[in-house]
């Protein structure tokens, strides 16, 4: 019986590599769709946070499983979302890292960035008649976009890191810390540093060049080794139902081009839990050598050994390791706290703040609450005033009076806030929190200093029953007798508000609003 054609077999896998080509290509279009559709919705919800009429609260922090734990409240619908997105990542692995979080659409398009320049700046050399020496010292694009790059032999420290990251150590001293009032992980979420690049805040715009000068260095260089988010949902990946597989492989090259650089080619194995799902590069694979599937573990399968081996002997090998760093750095984590002291502090919070202990531990330092104050009087507090006030403040927000005040009926940082510290009140209940208390210094006061009357103060006190009060006194001078309306204070109904420290027309402001001991 004769056998089958050679132009039948031509045909046969042409075909199948189209739909091999065909099924990936479409997953990676998804993937970036999901991406520019996340990505346009956070700048959607940041843009809204600065209307103070219309704002909104950022969900890609509301919902997180590591913020959740500085501040866990009896939420349904978050609780819900949390574990949704903790199920669909056991069921398709570290899917957020590609395909929700808006940093690392941020990150993989300053990688894009970075490889269209360093090819066109390769092309430059190479018409400056400098090609042989840029060849000898090397490919200017290892790490960019390109697909013909050859498997690159790494050394040992190299497969260290990409085993076990340094964001795995992150991940255990961030999950002790979480409860603690030690900033910690508040200068390691993903998700906290994009809003801070977004506000403009001068950390936010270090972070975007750290992250241009890095992406020079490896791609997603910050997913890869420091981010203890992308590391929780990398564990949790490490054992989802979905794998991609490679069930072969020709040492092409293509997958050196792996973002997070989670595919060895040597062993011909992929790291699942540095697997973000990109389908970058699997669609021109020459062998069709990929596969998402679920993972067979019995049956006579051709890949039941294959998965059974690759499964446990991975997860076995890493378990003791993996189980060392996190205890090291969990155990450095409970040490940090007994060493730490939130204090007393003279800076004012926004409305609703009670407990500054509490404050300082669920205080994400995410500058919202700075940018969308409508009155610009929510302040980060520097370096130096931290200095002054003790170093567990730093970038937390506090109130500075000095043009306006914290305007009586406006409920925008008690909104805009993600993880509830500053506690959302009804708007009853906000103008009553007491924020401070007003103090007259009467050696600045026009009326004590000067023997003129000034009832400013008293006009603009928001409170209906005014907190400030005017008691008239009659004053015997050279002109005459005169009747002064001197300015009290009740204690019992100020709230701090500070609109009459704004609006004292003495330049050193006769009264000021300070925190009540």
């Amino acid at each position: 019986m004769p056998g089958p054609k050679i132009s039948d077999c031509i045909y046969q896998l042409k075909t199948s590599m189209e739909k091999h080509y065909v099924r990936f290509r479409r997953l990676r279009i998804l993937r970036i769709l999901s991406q520019g559709i996340f990505a346009g919705y956070f700048v959607f919800v940041f843009i809204r946070s600065l209307d103070p009429f219309s704002t909104l609260t950022n969900p890609f922090l509301r919902f997180d499983p590591i913020i959740y734990l500085s501040n866990t409240s009896p939420d349904p619908i978050r609780i819900g979302i949390i574990f949704m997105l903790i199920i669909l990542t056991i069921i398709f692995g570290r899917f957020f890292c590609g395909w929700i979080c808006p940093l690392g659409a941020l990150i993989d398009t300053i990688d894009l960035i970075n490889s269209k320049l360093s090819v066109n700046v390769k092309k430059l050399f190479l018409k400056m008649k400098l090609g042989k020496h840029v060849r000898k010292a090397g490919n200017l694009g290892t790490n960019s976009h390109e697909t013909n790059l050859r498997v690159k032999k790494t050394g040992r420290l190299s497969d260290i890191l990409i085993e076990y990251p340094p964001s795995m150590f992150l991940l255990g001293l961030v999950m002790v810390t979480v409860f603690s009032p030690i900033p910690i992980f508040q200068f390691l979420h993903p998700g906290i540093w994009i809003i801070r690049i977004f506000a403009l805040h001068n950390t936010g715009i270090a972070f975007l060049i750290f992250l241009a000068l890095v992406s020079g260095v490896t791609r997603r260089f910050w997913c890869r080794y420091i981010c203890p988010l992308g590391a929780l949902y990398g564990l949790i990946g490490e054992f989802s139902i979905l794998k991609l597989r490679i069930n072969g492989c020709s040492n092409c090259g293509l997958c050196s081009s792996c973002p997070m650089g989670a595919i060895q080619e040597r062993r011909s194995r992929i790291i699942y839990s540095r697997c973000i799902l990109c389908f970058d590069f699997e669609s021109k694979c020459p062998r069709e050598s990929f596969t998402y599937s679920y993972i067979r573990l019995h049956g006579n399968t051709e890949n039941a050994e294959t998965d059974l081996a690759n499964m446990v002997s991975l997860t076995r090998r890493r378990f003791i390791t993996t189980g060392i760093i996190l205890s090291g750095s969990a155990a450095l984590g409970f040490i940090l706290p007994g060493r730490s002291f939130v204090g007393t502090t003279n800076l004012l919070r926004p409305p609703g703040v009670t407990d500054e202990a509490l404050f300082i531990k669920r205080c994400l330092r995410c500058q919202q609450c700075v940018r969308s104050c409508p009155n610009g009087i929510i302040k980060p507090t520097g370096i130096s005033q931290s200095i002054e006030e003790g170093l567990v403040n730093l970038y937390t927000p506090h109130l500075e009076f000095s043009e306006y005040g914290c305007d009586y009926y406006c409920q925008v940082c008690q909104i805009v806030c993600p993880n509830n510290t500053i506690p959302l009140q009804s708007l009853e209940e906000k103008q009553k929190s007491r924020i401070g208390i007003a103090k007259i210094d009467e050696k600045l006061c026009i009326v004590f200093k000067e023997k003129k009357n000034c009832i400013v103060c008293e006009e603009f006190c928001p409170v209906p029953e005014k907190a400030i009060k005017l008691k008239d006194k009659f004053y015997s001078g050279p002109g005459g007798t005169i009747k002064l309306r001197y300015p009290e204070v009740d204690e019992e109904l100020c709230i701090g508000c500070g609109i009459c420290e704004a609006m004292c027309p003495v330049e050193e402001k006769a009264i000021r609003i300070f925190k009540e001991v």
